[in-house]
C-alpha cells in the first residue's frame, strides 16, 4: 500500500473511531462547565459529584482518543486498540442517560409526591379528613404511627442545592382552596404547595422543580400537550378516594 493510501486509511480510522470518544468527552466537559457555573453564580442545581464524574469521563475519553490515534497511525497490535474507543463509546451512549444529575432529583421528587398521596390515605383513614396545616402535613407524612411502618429507608429528601447549601422541601399550605396552586409560585426548587379545601375533604399538591441539571429558576410546568394534572404534576385526591376506618365500640360480649 502506498504512503498516500496508508495516510488516507489512518485518517479515516481516526475519524471513525474518534467519534466514539465524543460522548465521553462531551459529557465530561458538560459536567465540568456545570461545576464552574455552580461555584461562580447563584444558580440552583441538583446535588451531584460534577467535578469527580466530569474528570473521570474526560480521562476515559482521552484514553480512548489516544488508543484511536495510536492504533490508526502506529498500526499497533494489529488494530486491537480500536476495540477500546468503540467499546467505551457504546457503553457511554447506553449509560449516560441513566446517570444524568436531573434524574436523581426527579426520582427524589417522585418519591416525595408518591409518599404524600399514599400516607395521606393513612391519615384520612384515621382522622376522616386531610391535614389542616403544616404541622399536620408533616405528621401525616413522616411522623404518623403507621406511615413508615412498612417502609425501609429514610424519608425522601430534596436533591436541590444552591451555593453549596442543601434546599430541603419547603411546605406552603393554602387553606380554603378550590384547586391547585399553579401560578404565582416560588422560583426556588423543592417548594411544595399543599392546597386543601375548606372542609378538609379534598387536596391538591404541586411542587416547583428544576427542568435541567442547573438553572436560575424553577417552575411547575415542564410538559406541553398534556392534561392539566399531568402538565403541572398535580397530586390530587378527595376523601371518597380512601377507605374510612370504622370506629370500634367497647366489647360488651364478654369475649376477650
Amino acid at each position: 500500500m502506498c504512503k498516500s493510501a496508508r495516510t488516507f486509511v489512518s485518517v479515516l480510522l481516526s475519524v471513525a473511531c474518534g467519534l466514539f470518544c465524543v460522548p465521553m468527552l462531551g459529557y465530561g466537559g458538560y459536567l465540568l462547565v456545570c461545576w464552574v457555573r455552580i461555584h461562580t453564580s447563584n444558580v440552583y442545581y441538583v446535588a451531584y459529584p460534577y467535578a469527580t464524574v466530569g474528570l473521570a469521563f474526560v480521562a476515559v475519553g482521552l484514553l480512548s482518543l489516544w488508543a484511536t490515534l495510536y492504533g490508526a497511525w502506529r498500526r499497533s497490535f494489529y488494530g486491537l486498540l480500536f476495540v477500546v474507543p468503540v467499546f467505551l463509546g457504546l457503553a457511554a451512549l447506553i449509560n449516560i442517560p441513566d446517570v444524568l444529575p436531573h434524574d436523581f432529583s426527579g426520582t427524589a421528587d417522585t418519591n416525595y409526591l408518591s409518599a404524600v398521596k399514599s400516607f395521606f390515605g393513612v391519615w384520612y383513614e384515621n382522622n376522616h379528613r386531610f391535614p389542616a396545616d403544616e404541622s399536620e402535613f408533616g405528621e401525616a407524612l413522616w411522623k404518623g404511627p403507621s406511615a413508615w411502618q412498612y417502609r425501609v429507608g429514610p424519608a425522601p429528601a430534596s436533591r436541590y442545592m444552591q451555593r453549596g447549601n442543601p434546599l430541603p422541601y419547603q411546605i406552603v399550605v393554602v387553606k380554603n382552596a378550590t384547586g391547585p396552586r399553579i401560578i404565582d409560585v416560588s422560583h426556588r426548587p423543592g417548594v411544595v404547595y399543599y392546597c386543601v379545601s375548606a372542609d378538609l375533604q379534598e387536596f391538591w399538591v404541586t411542587m416547583t422543580r428544576l427542568q435541567s441539571d442547573l438553572a436560575v429558576t424553577a417552575s411547575l410546568n415542564p410538559f406541553a400537550n398534556f392534561t392539566t394534572e399531568e402538565k403541572y404534576w398535580i397530586i390530587h385526591a378527595a376523601g371518597h378516594d380512601y377507605p374510612t376506618r370504622k370506629q370500634l365500640g367497647p366489647d360488651i360480649s364478654g369475649r376477650h
